[in-house]
């Protein structure tokens, strides 16, 4: 199945760059313009350089609105700022980050996996991407041929193969050990045994592995590789480096794998509409008020949601739990009746705003601001989702469909500027 392979990372020189996780990013999807200044004032070698585009001018060329990233990474990799590993490695991360009073755990296998077309069901994804995403990172690509930042996917071990080996890894002492101030902890060990490398390898050759977050990035990368080939027929040589994409790859069974609700917003919809779509959802779902402030409304929807169909709905007058009815659910709904944010936008929404539906409907993981937001009047409705579970996602994933868009948060984003994966040459 999927090919997961070591390969020669390029790495911060601590004795240059002082505290690593002071170099340390978000993925750019999470960078706002405040969190970019923020980052740059932290330490001048910060990956923010050269992850996230800075003042882009859609109407300049390519490799002018990446030039000075690709110069900045060009002169890094000469003054010794970043260094190559003389051999391929895998790279197991060790997470830790704090969470509703816990310390939360979680392990991830930083590899170059083979990039492939979604219909050889090696690699599974679950949502649907834009194009100005794609081509932004398709740019990022070209101009410093590498992936700044791994892509989370997660797979199945059921039999618990790769837990004694990871363990036996981190009994050593990492050879990055980040503190940050908010709590996070991020630890690093290479692993380029060849005896433990050919374990993996041979483990992951026999199953899928699952997008989680970063399907721009993957279908960034796929382009990337298609432009390559079209340019050179020996370019389809399977040990070449733009024929992967860097991942890092987290068990399902993981404990430190969170994933949070995505919900959903409505706004700016004639009255007499709004009130058809208030009259669908008394049709499809029964409904009670409920009280309490946001962080106590997701505790409910998250608990009682556990073993049935719910979500909640906060407008200017209160806030009810809506609980699917069975009696409402057509036989040609199919796997995805088991997403309240598929029943929400195909069976209650679209019937009645048709192509219009994503002019009014809106996506955003605080729920304290979408309640707050919807209570003031700014917004007329706010539907609150509880965490997509992974045992349906793996069902219908691996069934070959895929979510609604904004189905899950996963949380937190991986850190950026671990292991940079250069896509020249050889893995």
């Amino acid at each position: 199945m999927a090919t997961v392979s070591p390969f020669r990372g390029w790495r911060y020189n601590p004795e240059t760059v002082g505290d690593m996780a002071s170099v340390l990013c978000p993925p750019y999807d999470m960078i706002t313009t405040e969190t970019q200044e923020a980052l740059k004032r932290r330490n001048q070698y910060n990956v923010i350089h050269l992850e996230a585009g800075e003042g882009l001018d859609w109407n300049s060329s390519v490799k002018e609105q990446y030039a000075e990233a690709s110069r900045l990474f060009d002169r890094w990799r000469q003054e010794g700022v970043l260094r190559q590993d003389p051999e391929p490695c895998y790279y197991l991360m060790r997470h830790s980050f704090p969470m509703a009073g816990k310390n939360m755990v979680r392990v991830g296998l930083i590899a170059s996996v083979g990039l492939e077309d979604y219909q050889t069901r090696q690699v599974l994804p679950h949502e649907y991407t834009e194009a100005p995403a794609i081509r932004d990172r398709v740019m990022l690509m070209e101009s410093l041929s590498a992936n700044i930042s791994p892509i989370m996917s997660i797979y199945r071990d059921a039999e618990g193969v790769l837990d004694p080996l990871f363990k036996q890894v981190m009994s050593g002492a990492p050879e990055i050990d980040a503190k940050d101030g908010s709590g996070s902890a991020t630890a690093l060990w290479p692993i380029s045994d060849p005896d433990v490398q050919g374990q993996i390898k041979k483990f992951f050759a026999s199953r899928p592995v699952y997008l989680a977050d970063g399907h721009h990035r993957y279908e960034a990368a796929r382009q990337y590789q298609l432009d390559r080939h079209a340019e050179n027929a020996g370019a389809t040589a399977g040990n070449l480096a733009h024929n992967f994409v860097m991942m890092t790859l987290i068990a399902f069974d993981d404990p430190g794998l969170v994933v949070l609700g995505y919900h959903r917003t409505l706004n700016g919809v004639p009255e007499e509409k709004l009130g058809k779509i208030k009259a669908r959802l008394d049709e499809l779902f029964d409904s009670e008020p409920v009280s309490g402030d946001a962080d106590a409304l997701v505790e409910q929807v998250t608990r009682l949601g556990a073993g049935q169909r719910l979500m909640a709905s906060v407008d200017q007058i209160g806030a009810r739990l809506l609980t699917l009815k069975d009696s409402a659910v057509a036989p040609d709904w199919g796997p995805l009746a088991a997403s309240e944010a598929w029943v929400l936008e195909e069976q209650v929404l679209r019937p009645e705003l048709g192509d219009a539906t994503l002019d009014h409907l809106g996506f955003i993981h605080d729920h304290a601001e979408a309640v707050s937001r919807a209570k003031s009047g700014e917004l007329q409705m706010a539907f609150l989702l509880k965490p997509f579970p992974l045992d349906a996602f793996e069902s219908i994933v691996g069934g070959g469909q895929r979510l609604p868009r904004k189905s899950t948060f996963f949380f937190p984003k991986l850190p950026t500027g671990l292991v940079i994966n250069r896509l020249e040459g050889e893995l």
